[in-house]
């Protein structure tokens, strides 16, 4: 799939469109993307802070014990 052919796409067909509520929907649609990408972008920085906690406090494996770990998740 061509993306920028779809973007070109899109943009010729809501150039046509004159249905207010229409405009008003896609609006919110859009800005509610990027709401949830703005959500996604702060979660993923407080996993990582406290991810760096934990490892301050001592709370990891190591990678033998990780290992080891793995190994063991496909033994049944």
């Amino acid at each position: 799939m061509d993306i920028k052919a779809d973007i070109n796409w899109i943009h010729q067909e809501i150039d046509k469109v004159q249905d207010p509520t229409f405009i008003e929907k896609l609006k919110h649609l859009l800005q509610s993307k990027n709401a949830i990408s703005e959500n996604e972008n702060k979660a993923y920085n407080i996993d990582i802070e406290k991810t760096l906690e934990d490892i301050k406090k001592g709370k990891f494996y190591t990678e033998e014990e990780a290992k080891n770990s793995a190994t063991k998740w496909g033994r049944k």
